[in-house]
This record gives structure tokens, sequence and C-alpha cells, in this order.
């Protein structure tokens, strides 16, 4: 059977989110497992873009409301050329905040010890589930980050021989200017491939880039919640697993044409809002963001994304 439920039955996290996961068998033989690292609970304006643009950095300061916890999602895919992890979600030593962001900048300190609240639990880690999927760290050939904002490359740790994948437009502006990316956290001596993507148009895309040489994984740029934001497509047949990252944070965004609240540039955010919209009208879509909390149940059910067409 290609679907398989939620695995309920491990240990609770703290915030009251288990560390889900889920797994599915494509039908041209690849097999997909969405892992919960863990869970975050956010700024109401973080998640949500209410105010004036020009404000939403001031509103998520000053908001004193909070999200649900919403999972850390990371995604592991088989397939006959090597396992690949798309981000790596976050560890457990993020629950000590001032311990975990004693490398990082002033600025980042102060915004990631503001305005997140992190539960995660050792057993929830990449590194501690993967055994249970029956894998192992090691084998694991790409680890395609969507973005480096901490709580999706924290985990880079756990894999010392795989070829680590960013875009070159996100790796360059991050370090100039950190926006959420904290590269303290990252292995010594740990040189990303940078992704240029000098391949051209796929589908609505302009750009895109192919990893598997059987054309059956590949990315493509969707700036805007950071500065070279990127997303990971997996084509089965006739439905494509759009592991969206933080393109926005849950399903119902997509529907409702409405980015989030902490967006690097909003003009292009709700550009690649669109780009994604015209794809998912086109295609047969599994949206999975990295925040929904029903990303997991959409795959396992192979549950695909329906929007209507407005326009304007």
């Amino acid at each position: 059977m290609p679907n398989e439920s939620l695995d309920g039955g491990q240990p609770a996290l703290s915030g009251g989110m288990p560390p889900l996961s889920t797994s599915l068998s494509t039908l041209s033989g690849l097999r997909i497992h969405g892992v919960q690292t863990g869970g975050v609970t956010l700024k109401s304006a973080h998640y949500r873009l209410r105010r004036p643009s020009a404000f939403r950095l001031p509103a998520i300061l000053l908001d004193p409301h909070w999200t649900s916890p919403k999972p850390i999602l990371s995604w592991v895919i088989e397939h006959p050329e090597g396992l690949i992890v798309v981000d790596t979600g976050e560890r457990h030593q993020a629950q000590d905040l001032n311990r975990y962001l004693a490398g990082a900048d002033p600025v980042t300190r102060m915004f990631i010890r503001r305005n997140f609240r992190l539960h995660v639990e050792a057993s929830a880690e990449l590194g501690a589930q993967l055994p249970r999927l029956g894998l192992c760290a090691r084998d694991v050939r790409w680890v395609i980050l969507t973005h480096l904002h901490f709580d999706h490359a924290d985990g880079l740790a756990f894999f010392p021989e795989a070829e680590v994948l960013v875009s070159r437009r996100e790796y360059d502006a991050q370090r100039r200017v950190p926006q959420g990316a904290v590269f303290s956290l990252w292995p010594e001596g740990l040189t990303p491939s940078l992704i240029d993507y000098s391949s051209g148009a796929y589908s609505v895309f302009p750009k895109h880039w192919p990893l598997t040489q059987a054309g059956d994984v590949l990315l493509v740029p969707t700036p805007g919640h950071s500065y070279g934001h990127q997303s990971v497509l997996i084509l089965d047949h006739d439905v494509t697993y759009f592991l969206a990252g933080d393109v926005v944070f849950d399903e119902g965004q997509l529907q409702r044409r409405e980015i989030g609240g902490i967006v690097q540039d909003v003009g292009v955010s709700r550009a690649s809002l669109e780009l994604v919209r015209h794809f998912v009208l086109t295609h047969p879509t599994v949206f999975l963001p990295s925040h929904d909390p029903t990303s997991l149940e959409r795959l396992a059910n192979r549950q695909v994304t329906h929007l209507e067409e407005r326009h304007g």
C-alpha cells in the first residue's frame, strides 16, 4: 500500500507535540518520510502579515499573542541515486536559548530569544529518528536546505558525509547580513555546494536545478521569506510532492494568498507565492510546508491541494 498512517506512538514533546513521522511509497518507487523534529511557538504577527509591511518587524516584537505550537518538519527521500534529506530540523540544545545562541550576532540573538519558544526532545532529533525509519545518517548523500534559518539548519551535524546544497543567493546574503541564520551552530569546516540555478525554466518557474540524473527530484527558487529560499519538487507520475519550506507556513495561507509576517522581502515573497499557486493550479500537487500541522497527514494520504483560481 502506498499510504501509511501517522506514527503516534513515540514519546510526547513538551508543548504537547509528539515527534510524529509518516512514510509513503510513491508510485514511481521512491519512499518519502516526513519527520517532525520538534515544535515552535511563534508570535501571531510572525505567522501572518496583517499590518502594513513596513511595520512587520515592530509588529512581531510588540505582539503579546502567541500561536499554538507548530511542527518543525524535515523530509527524507529514499532514492536509487542516494538518500536525500530536505532541512535538518532542530536539536535538543535549542531548549537552552542562552547557550544555544552564544555565538550568534546580537540582533539575531535578541530576535530569537524574544520571539521563539522551542520544544525539542532529544528523541525527536532527526539523527535519533532516522534509525527508527531503518536509515543511517552516514548514508545520506545530499542535504538540501530550503533556507538557512536556524530551525531548518541546526541538524547539519548529523550528516558529516553528506553534500550540503544551498542557494548561492541565500548563502552569500546570509553571510553578509544574517537574518535568522546562526552559523555558529554549523559543524566546523562545513562548506556547502552553492546552487546558481543555471538551468532554464521548469513549468511556471523561470529557473530550476535538477538534483537527480533521473530528473525526478529538482529544486526551484522561491525567494522572499529569505534572501534565496528554494523549494524541492519530487515528480511522481501524475502528482508532484512540493516540499515548500517556508514559502508559506501552511496550506491555508496558499489558498488565501496570504504570506507570513516574517519575510525578507514582501514583494518578492508575494511573487513567489503566485508562482507556487500557478503551479499548484496546473499540476496535481501534494503541498508540504515545513510548519503546517497537517502536512504529514497530507503526505500519508497523498492528498492533493485544491485552490480556487482567483484573479487580481
